[in-house]
């Protein structure tokens, strides 16, 4: 993309009229802008699908496509694409989505210098990914031909020889390449020749061509040859170099290389295995860069075994050499075709969209199941099963994984009692790991990730009830993960599989945002409404969430005092230590702390005390004790609670006739299903039992 060219622009917006009011900001800071409008986010998956693109605008005026969606949709294409967001607050769920900038709608100045900024780095990643292709072809191609070589060759630098082939290795009775990594080549020239070959090295150092001499070379095992060495000028691993080539004395300066029949196979005189898979590699870089798209198609022969079987080696090897010469007639464009092995074929149809591959194929299938194989004065038919694979740079994959996709699309075509003969286009499957397949903490990052952009996390909430009249709304934040099958689990069940080997907090900072979205929503409304935010241990010791949370607060103009964090106890013993720095901490803030599960240990008071807990929600076995009667314990453990300046709230309260026993025990909230339990929105109307 030059400085002045035509900037392609994809539009998640308001309307027509909006793009149109964002064309011209850049038009009039000079640039000209080609935008589409997006209408559904069928669409946008298509306009991502089958275009590339410079910049991506969206808002949340879009009457279909939100956001998240928009972001979401560019996650799973892998599309590497900046996104602008425009919006007045809550810019940190954007950010947090993959969104490159969030900019108020009224700052135009803002929007163009973002934008052309955005634009910039798109072309400077462009242009380093070209370039990184360049030079892994230039290293392929060097690694190639010093492999291919019949010369024995090495590379030269400052006397040193910093690479070689094996060929060049073995002429100096050394066994392997590696033995000469950095050894002086003057110790492989004989004393009498020192001279002329220091003298060869100076004048090539200053010379545009190439130089040679006889010369006489000491082996490692301690024997003599005689023979002719070349020098050019060359560039080996970014580096200015010398190469050496060593031939016969005699030799003729002629080459050995017979590219064009290197690359055939000569079974079939199609393109070989080797030469084909480089040629898929070089489509899937140029797909990458955003050039051209291209297809790959695997045709196997349906029961070619059997033919074998019937009709013997030699007779199968004919009809190989038969539907080799048909797919070539019909092949008009000249595309890549290859034998790649006894059943099938492979061909790479180059700057060919999906759609034009199928069509293809689909005309390749019904040809040759129409053509009659003459064998041996017998005549017979054969069918085939294509696979294809689209390679647009949506997918990243090596040469060998297309062939692979394309191999497992036409081996579709035989499961399920399929007789082949047909055409399956391969569509990526993400594989789904469970939660507790986690290996290490990268790939349970990942896999966190990934349930998080599905939606596979969702927060419910259960109100909290004041027996005191206390005045606000107070709810329980609870997360819950739908499993494959699309049961909810409570946290209790999924987190039990989490086995962390660092400090992970992206569970815990989603649960924060989402819980402060839908509080921002109450607080506008100017409800008096507090939230108790259950958090992993991990919170406890990830020193960075601190700052990001006082961020967060501050974008989503949330009041500090209406978050309430809650731990379990066993996790405030467990990381005693950073669990008081991190009160202390939330509380400098303006955010309270909460204990759950308390009153399991001989001294729970001791712990209170020393995190200056706000509130205890006292662990379920008390609460079990109303049922007998046996309250004495449960009355002493709330009023150390309020000794101590915490509030105690009981939970799985589930009928009235515990109310009268919990007010005279001097509990200050309770909670549980006669009251309500969970659900997804916060809507409990609370009224004053007190």
């Amino acid at each position: 993309m030059a400085r002045k060219s035509t900037i392609k622009l994809l539009l998640v917006n308001e309307s027509d009229n909006e793009g149109e009011r964002l064309i011209s900001l850049l038009r009039n800071a000079g640039r000209v802008a080609r935008a589409q409008r997006a209408d559904s986010a069928e669409q946008l998956h298509k306009l991502l699908e089958d275009d590339s693109w410079d910049l991506l605008i969206a808002d949340d005026k879009h009457p279909e496509i939100s956001v998240a969606q928009c972001l979401q949709q560019l996650d799973k294409l892998t599309t590497k694409l900046p996104v602008i967001v425009l919006r007045s607050n809550d810019p940190l769920s954007a950010l947090s989505a993959g969104a490159s900038d969030v900019i108020h709608p009224d700052d135009e100045q803002r929007l163009i210098h973002a934008a052309f900024r955005e634009l910039h780095n798109l072309e400077q990643s462009r242009t380093l990914q070209r370039l990184t292709e360049k030079l892994a072809d230039a290293e392929q191609r060097s690694k190639l031909l010093m492999s291919q070589s019949q010369d024995p060759v090495a590379y030269i630098a400052d006397g040193m020889i910093i690479n070689c082939n094996e060929l060049f290795a073995n002429r100096f009775a050394y066994d392997t390449a590696d033995e000469l990594d950095c050894a002086p080549i003057i110790d492989l020239i004989d004393a009498a020749d020192h001279d002329k070959f220091k003298s060869l090295l100076k004048s090539q150092a200053g010379s545009d061509g190439s130089s040679d001499c006889n010369f006489t070379g000491n082996t490692h095992a301690g024997g003599i040859f005689s023979a002719r060495m070349e020098l050019s000028n060359a560039v080996f691993d970014e580096e200015n170099c010398l190469q050496l080539t060593i031939k016969d004395q005699g030799a003729a300066n002629t080459s050995s290389d017979s590219s064009a029949s290197s690359q055939l196979d000569p079974t079939t005189g199609l393109y070989h295995y080797d030469y084909f898979l480089s040629q898929v590699d070089s489509a899937i870089k140029q797909a990458s860069s955003g050039k051209y798209t291209s297809c790959l198609m695997h045709l196997a022969i349906d029961q070619f075994n059997s033919i074998r079987s019937r009709n013997g080696i030699a007779n199968a090897h004919q009809v190989q050499l038969d539907i080799a010469e048909f797919i070539g007639r019909q092949d008009t464009n000249n595309n890549f075709l290859a034998h790649f092995c006894d059943d099938a074929f492979t061909l790479l149809l180059d700057d060919t969209h999906i759609d034009a591959g199928q069509q293809k194929a689909e005309q390749l299938r019904a040809a040759l199941e129409d053509h009659i194989i003459e064998l041996n004065g017998q005549s017979f038919q054969c069918t085939a099963s294509i696979g294809l694979v689209n390679i647009n740079g949506k997918i990243e994959m090596t040469a060998s994984d297309a062939i692979d996709y394309a191999f497992n699309a036409s081996e579709q075509l035989h499961t399920n009692g399929g007789t082949g003969n047909g055409v399956e286009t391969y569509v990526q499957v993400r594989e789904r790991k469970a939660l507790g397949d986690a290996g290490n903490d990268g790939e349970l990052d990942n896999f966190l990730a990934e349930a998080i952009a599905d939606g596979s996390f969702a927060l419910q909430f259960q109100p909290v009830v004041s027996l005191r009249g206390s005045s606000g709304e107070h709810y329980e934040v609870s997360t819950t993960m739908a499993n494959a099958a699309g049961e909810a689990l409570s946290a209790d069940e999924f987190l039990g599989t989490i086995q962390f080997s660092s400090f992970n907090t992206r569970l815990d900072r989603w649960i924060i945002l989402e819980a402060t979205k839908k509080l921002a929503a109450l607080l506008e409304n100017n409800q008096d409404t507090r939230l108790f935010i259950n958090l992993t241990a991990n919170t406890l010791q990830d020193e960075s969430l601190i700052t990001w949370l006082g961020v967060a607060l501050k974008a989503g103009d949330i009041t500090p005092e209406s978050l309430i964090f809650q731990f379990t106890e066993q996790d405030i013993i467990d990381f005693l230590k950073p669990a008081i720095q991190f009160v202390d901490a939330v509380k400098a803030i303006g955010c309270k702390v909460s204990v759950t599960d308390f009153g399991q240990i001989d001294d729970p008071i001791k712990n209170l005390t020393q995190v200056k807990a706000d509130y205890a929600i006292i662990a379920q076995s008390f609460t079990n004790d109303l049922k007998t009667n046996d309250t004495q314990a449960l009355k002493a453990l709330v009023s150390s609670i309020n000794e101590n300046q915490a509030q105690a709230i009981i939970s799985g309260v589930e009928n009235a006739a515990a109310l009268a026993q919990l007010w005279q025990i001097g509990v200050d909230f309770i909670q549980g299903g006669y009251m309500a339990r969970p659900t997804t929105d916060m809507n409990y109307e609370f009224t004053d039992i007190a």
